[in-house]
């Protein structure tokens, strides 16, 4: 350990206020007893950040050459998901004291992205009023996929529940987002005690948005069984789970454990470089398959022609 890491241990020794379970130390430590982990962790990363940049404009290009004009801002934006997380995760590696920025950014970037596509794909099949006049006409019978709505039998108010559903998620998470967040720059051991509060809120928006998505992705399926719609939206709610329900686990397993005091902050920064390496590699496998499915398994002529089901191609 260096005269400065030396120093460091000494003032931190001496001190009965640092939170072991939440303490970091400060960069010029944590850059000087994790410089062997670190740099794996950190070569690792580049080496998936690379991949994930290199497969997001070779999709990007696929997008722009094979898909109508009106649908290829929709599409770019849905793909942008799996480059901004690996990019945060990056510099949760750099940077641990802004890692919990770097755990909430993605997720609220997942939660306005598949908004911007489920207002698209509602608009693709002609908008409520199209979707309303199928159910009455009972062409399609929405699935009574979460409990939340198998106690609303009349169509028009499932599918405002839907809507609400999908729509909640991102206001909701930003405004808990935004309060977090004052709370952590304020005081980083209230935070910990404050995100158990927060957590089942949490957990009830994203039930409800993910019952939500699926029924409505179930019920508008049957009109396109040609397209491989859910494919697409099985590895988006994937950047869900990666980015949100995951975490949290992580973290009510990480603070049920007990961990003895040092002067490098090893729990804290441990579990940092495990959360993130853990990300990073669940997000190239999505990546992989969402590379795939572009270059591999898509049509063509299909894509050329702009049919509706391009809409569903994210």
């Amino acid at each position: 350990m260096s005269n400065v890491t030396a120093e460091k241990a000494i003032d931190l020794n001496g001190s009965a206020s640092i939170n072991c379970r939440n303490y970091l130390p400060p960069l010029e430590v944590y850059y000087d007893v994790y410089a062997i982990p670190l740099t794996i962790s950190l070569i690792i990363g580049a080496a998936i950040w690379l991949w994930v940049t290199f497969a997001f404009v070779q999709v990007i290009r696929r997008i722009k050459r094979m898909t109508e004009k009106n649908q290829v801002m929709v599409l770019i934006i849905a793909n942008t998901v799996y480059l901004t997380v690996v990019t945060f995760n990056v510099v949760a590696l750099v940077l641990p004291p802004v890692a919990v920025v770097c755990d909430i950014i993605p997720f609220l970037a997942f939660c306005w992205c598949i908004l911007v596509f489920f207002r698209f794909l509602k608009k693709s099949v002609g908008g409520d009023s199209v979707i309303l006049a199928l159910y009455e006409s009972k062409a399609v019978t929405p699935p009574p996929v979460c409990p939340c709505f198998r106690f609303i039998y009349d169509k028009k108010r499932q599918l405002t529940a839907i809507r609400f559903g999908i729509i909640q998620l991102p206001v909701y998470n930003s405004v808990v987002a935004s309060i977090q967040l004052i709370i952590y720059t304020i005081d980083k051991d209230l935070f910990s005690d404050v995100f158990y509060i927060i957590l089942p809120f949490i957990i009830a928006s994203i039930v409800f948005y993910v019952g939500a998505s699926v029924s409505f992705i179930k019920t508008v399926a049957p009109l396109y069984p040609e397209n491989p719609i859910f494919k697409r939206f099985f590895l988006l709610q994937l950047v869900l789970i990666i980015t949100k329900p995951q975490i949290i686990i992580l973290e009510l397993v990480y603070n049920s454990i007990s961990f003895e005091c040092t002067d490098a902050g090893e729990p804290k920064v441990y579990v940092n470089m495990i959360k993130q390496l853990l990300i990073l590699i669940e997000v190239a496998i999505v990546v992989f398959y969402s590379y795939r499915f572009y270059t591999k398994e898509q049509q063509p002529s299909r894509e050329k022609d702009g049919t509706k089901n391009a809409a569903f191609e994210a």
